[in-house]
C-alpha cells in the first residue's frame, strides 16, 4: 500500500491555476473600470498600441499620452487634460448663499485677517481655493478658535472633498482672493453689501462665473 504524502496536500499553485489567478493584477476592460484600476493603466498606456486593449486605443484615438506619475489615481484624466486644446474656457460654481455669507460674516467681524500669496494689506476677504474639491473660506483669524462661529469652508454645489475639479477649472491648484470691503463698480456697494440683500430678498445661491485661458482669470459672481 503506498504511503501518504503530505506535502502533496499542499502542491503550490502554477501560473495557470485559478489560485495564481485570484492573485492577478486586475485588468480594466473599460474606462468605466480602468478608474478603480490605475496602476494597471498607467501599464497600459506605456505599451504599443498593438498591445493595449481596443477600448484604451478607441479612448485615445489621436491623443498624445504624457508623463504619467506613479502617483496618479485617474491616469486618464491626465491623458485628457493634457490633450484639451488651449484656449478660453468657462465655468459656473454654485454656492450655497446662507453659508456663503456666514463665512463672510466671519471674516468681516475678525479681529485679524491672514494674508495670500502677494497681499500686504489684511483686510476681509474669501478666498476661493482649488485642491480637494474647490470651496470659499473666510480669511479671518481669531486669537482663540471658537467652536461657537460659524462653519468657515463652503464647497461648491457637487465639488465637495474628494472631488477633482480639474475638468472645469484646470489642472493647477490654486487660491484666489475675493475682497469683502471694497466698494464695487457702483462706488458704494460692496460684495459683504450684495450677500447680505441677496439673502434678506430670499436668494439661496451665490454663483461663481469664471472665464479662464492659459494667462488670465475673470471673475463675475452673482446671487440667485
Amino acid at each position: 500500500m503506498p504511503k501518504h504524502d503530505p506535502a502533496a496536500d499542499h502542491t503550490p499553485a502554477v501560473p495557470d491555476s485559478p489560485q495564481a489567478a485570484d492573485h492577478a493584477p486586475a485588468v480594466p476592460d473599460s474606462p468605466q473600470t480602468a478608474m478603480t484600476h490605475p496602476e494597471q493603466v498607467r501599464h497600459l498606456l506605456t505599451l504599443p498600441a498593438d498591445q493595449r486593449p481596443d477600448w484604451l486605443n478607441e479612448f485615445l484615438g489621436t491623443m498624445t499620452i504624457p508623463p504619467i506619475p506613479d502617483t496618479s489615481t485617474n491616469p486618464l484624466l491626465d491623458v485628457a487634460m493634457a490633450n484639451t486644446t488651449h484656449g478660453q474656457k468657462n465655468a459656473t460654481l454654485r454656492f450655497p448663499l446662507a453659508r456663503v455669507l456666514a463665512a463672510a460674516e466671519h471674516a468681516a467681524a475678525a479681529p485679524e485677517h491672514k494674508l495670500g500669496y502677494g497681499e500686504t494689506e489684511a483686510t476681509p476677504r474669501l478666498w476661493w481655493v482649488k485642491d480637494d474639491g474647490t470651496y470659499l473660506m473666510s480669511n479671518g483669524r481669531y486669537p482663540i478658535p471658537d467652536s461657537n462661529r460659524p462653519p468657515t469652508v463652503v464647497y461648491a454645489d457637487g465639488w465637495g472633498p474628494g472631488t477633482d475639479a480639474r475638468s472645469i477649472l484646470g489642472g493647477d491648484d490654486f487660491r484666489e482672493s475675493v475682497d469683502l470691503t471694497t466698494p464695487l463698480d457702483d462706488g458704494r456697494t460692496t460684495l459683504l453689501d450684495v450677500l447680505r440683500a441677496a439673502t434678506a430678498e430670499g436668494a439661496t445661491r451665490f454663483l461663481f462665473e469664471v472665464t479662464f485661458d492659459d494667462h488670465y482669470m475673470t471673475l463675475n459672481y452673482r446671487a440667485e
